[in-house]
C-alpha cells in the first residue's frame, strides 16, 4: 500500500472516528436535554400542585370570610362566654313571637357593622333571631341619611344612625347606643364600650311591642333604706309597670295585683298595716300577691308582725348563719358565714328553667323565716343542716355551734283564701338578694324573682335576664365536647392528611416520570 494510500485510510478512519464522537455527543446532549427537560417538567408539576394547594386555601378562606360575614348562621361560636350565641331566654322569646316584628338600623349593615365589634356582634344575634324565628321577625336597614323621609314617622324621637328600632305594628320602641351597650372612659378622655346588653335590651323590646298587657306593679317605698333601683329595672324590662308609692301617704289603686314591701326599717302604722290586709282579702274575692322584703337590722314592727301572723309566719329576731364552708362565697377579704351563701330550694314553686340547669340562688345578710303553722306556710329556700340563728343581741363571745338548729328558712310563701281564689304573701328575709351585685351574678335570683312575679300575675313565663355580654378571645379549654371533636379533626386529621396527599401525589408523578 502505497503512501498515498495509508494516508487516505487514516483520514477516512479519522473522518469516521469523528462522526461516532459527534453522534455520541450528539445522544448525550439529547439524553440530556431529555433530563433536563424531565427535571423542568417536575419542578413545574411541583410548582404548579404548590399553587393550586394555596389557591385552593385562600379561595376557601375568602369564601368562608365573605359567607360567615354575611350569614351569621355559618358560624361556629367557640367563645368561652357564648359571646355569639342567643340565650336560652332569648330563643324562647323569639320562638314565642306571633306577630311580625322588625328590627330596624338607621344606617346600612356594612356601615353599622365596622362601627365596633360589639355592634358587629349585635348583628350577629339579630340575624339568629331572625332565623329561628321562622320569618316572623325581620332584619332591615334604612340609611336615614339618604333616606331622610324615614324619619317623618317618627318625628318626636330625635333619631341618630346608632339608633335601633323594634317595631311590631304600631307599637315601636327605639334603642339608643346607651341602651345596647356599657361604655367605660380612658384615661378620663377615650370613651369605649366594655360590654354589651343588647340581646337583653332587644329582648325587652320584643316584649313590650308583642305584649297584650302591662301588670302594674306598686313598689312601696316607706323607710326604706335599701337599693331597689336594680329590681325596677328588671321588672320594668319584662313589661311590668312598676310604680313606687308610700303606702302611709297613698292607698292601693284597685287595678293593682300585686305589691312589694322592699325593707322598711320601720313599722308601719296600724292603718298602713290595715289597707295591706284589705288589700289581700279584695273584698273576699283574693286573687292578690304581696312580696315582703325584710331588712337585715333589727327593727320592731308589730304590726307587720301581726299582718305576717295572719299567713302563718315570723321574722327571727336575728341573722342566719350557715357554717358549711363549701356554701360560703369569698368576700372582698374572708368567708363569711353570713355573706353571700349558696341557699336550697325547699320547694320546686317558681323553679322553671332553675333546677334544670343545676342552679340555685345566693343570699346575703338574710334574717330567717319561721313558720307558725305548717299547712298555712311553705318553705321555699332554706340554708344548710348545718345553718342556724344568731341573736341580735348575741355578745362577741357567742358560739355558733350552740345556735345551729339545721335548714334555716329564708323565704317561705303563705296563702289565704279558699280553691276557688287565694291571696299570696312570699317573705324573703333577705334584701341583698334582689340586689344588682347579685342578681347580675351567675345565680338564679334574677330569674327566681321573675318566675315568682310571673306567677304572681298569671303570665307565661317568658322571662328577659337583664345580662351582659363581653366579647372574649377564643378558648379551646371551655368549648363544649362536639366543637372539640371538630377542632381536633380539623387541626390534627384534615390538615395534615391534605399536605400528605399532596406530597404523595407530587412523589408519584416524579416516579412516573
Amino acid at each position: 500500500m502505497s503512501e498515498k494510500d495509508i494516508k487516505t485510510t487514516a483520514e477516512e478512519a479519522s473522518e469516521d472516528s469523528a462522526d461516532v464522537s459527534e453522534e455520541v455527543k450528539s445522544e448525550k446532549t439529547n439524553q440530556t436535554e431529555k433530563t433536563m427537560s424531565g427535571k423542568n417538567k417536575f419542578r413545574i408539576t411541583s410548582i404548579v400542585i404548590t399553587a393550586l394547594v394555596l389557591a385552593a386555601v385562600i379561595v376557601l378562606n375568602v369564601i368562608a370570610y365573605v359567607l360567615t360575614d354575611r350569614f351569621s348562621s355559618l358560624t361556629v361560636d367557640i367563645t368561652s362566654n357564648g359571646t355569639y350565641q342567643l340565650s336560652d331566654a332569648t330563643e324562647k322569646i323569639i320562638k314565642g313571637v306571633k306577630q311580625k316584628v322588625s328590627i330596624t338600623f338607621l344606617t346600612d349593615r356594612n356601615t353599622y357593622s365596622s362601627l365596633d365589634e360589639y355592634y358587629k356582634q349585635t348583628l350577629f344575634l339579630v340575624d339568629k333571631m331572625s332565623k329561628d324565628s321562622e320569618g316572623l321577625v325581620s332584619v332591615e336597614f334604612i340609611n336615614i341619611v339618604s333616606n331622610p323621609n324615614f324619619l317623618n314617622n317618627y318625628a318626636d324621637d330625635n333619631l341618630t344612625t346608632s339608633d335601633v328600632i323594634i317595631k311590631c305594628g304600631d307599637k315601636y320602641n327605639v334603642l339608643r347606643k346607651e341602651d345596647m351597650y356599657n361604655f367605660e372612659f380612658m384615661d378620663e378622655q377615650y370613651q369605649y364600650i366594655s360590654s354589651s346588653k343588647a340581646e337583653s335590651a332587644i329582648d325587652t323590646s320584643i316584649v313590650k311591642v308583642t305584649s297584650e298587657r302591662s301588670d302594674k306593679v306598686i313598689l312601696l317605698t316607706d323607710n326604706t333604706e335599701e337599693d331597689y333601683s336594680y329590681l325596677v329595672k328588671v321588672l320594668s324590662a319584662n313589661n311590668y309597670n312598676v310604680t313606687e308609692m308610700e303606702i302611709e301617704k297613698a292607698d292601693i289603686p284597685e287595678n293593682i295585683n300585686t305589691v312589694i314591701a322592699f325593707a322598711p326599717t320601720k313599722d308601719y302604722s296600724e292603718g298602713a298595716a290595715e289597707k295591706l290586709r284589705s288589700f289581700l282579702y279584695n273584698e273576699g274575692n283574693y286573687s292578690k300577691s304581696m312580696i315582703y322584703v325584710a331588712c337585715s337590722s333589727k327593727v320592731d314592727c308589730p304590726n307587720i308582725t301581726a299582718l305576717l301572723k295572719d299567713y302563718g309566719m315570723a321574722i327571727s329576731d336575728g341573722l342566719a348563719f350557715d357554717m358549711d364552708t363549701s356554701r360560703q362565697l369569698n368576700t372582698v377579704s374572708s368567708y363569711s358565714a353570713y355573706g353571700y351563701i349558696a341557699a336550697s330550694f325547699v320547694s320546686k314553686l317558681f323553679t322553671d328553667n332553675i333546677l334544670e340547669n343545676n342552679q340555685t340562688v345566693l343570699a346575703n345578710n338574710a334574717r330567717a323565716v319561721t313558720s307558725l303553722s305548717e299547712k298555712a306556710a311553705t318553705p321555699l329556700i332554706c340554708y344548710s343542716a348545718s345553718s342556724g340563728i344568731c341573736p341580735f343581741d348575741a355578745t362577741s363571745d357567742w358560739n355558733p355551734q350552740d345556735y345551729i338548729i339545721g335548714n334555716v328558712n329564708i323565704m317561705m310563701q303563705g296563702i289565704s283564701g279558699d280553691d276557688k281564689a287565694q291571696s299570696k304573701l312570699i317573705v324573703s328575709g333577705s334584701a341583698d338578694m334582689w340586689s344588682e351585685t347579685v342578681m347580675k351574678s351567675q345565680f338564679a335570683n334574677q330569674e327566681y324573682m321573675l318566675n315568682i312575679m310571673a306567677n304572681l300575675n298569671h303570665r307565661q313565663n317568658n322571662t328577659v335576664n337583664l345580662d351582659n355580654k363581653v366579647i372574649t378571645e377564643y378558648s379551646l379549654q371551655n368549648i363544649s365536647r362536639q366543637t372539640s371533636v371538630l377542632v381536633g379533626m380539623v387541626m390534627y386529621a384534615f390538615i395534615p392528611l391534605a399536605i400528605l396527599g399532596a406530597g404523595i401525589t407530587v412523589f408519584i408523578i416524579r416516579r412516573r416520570k
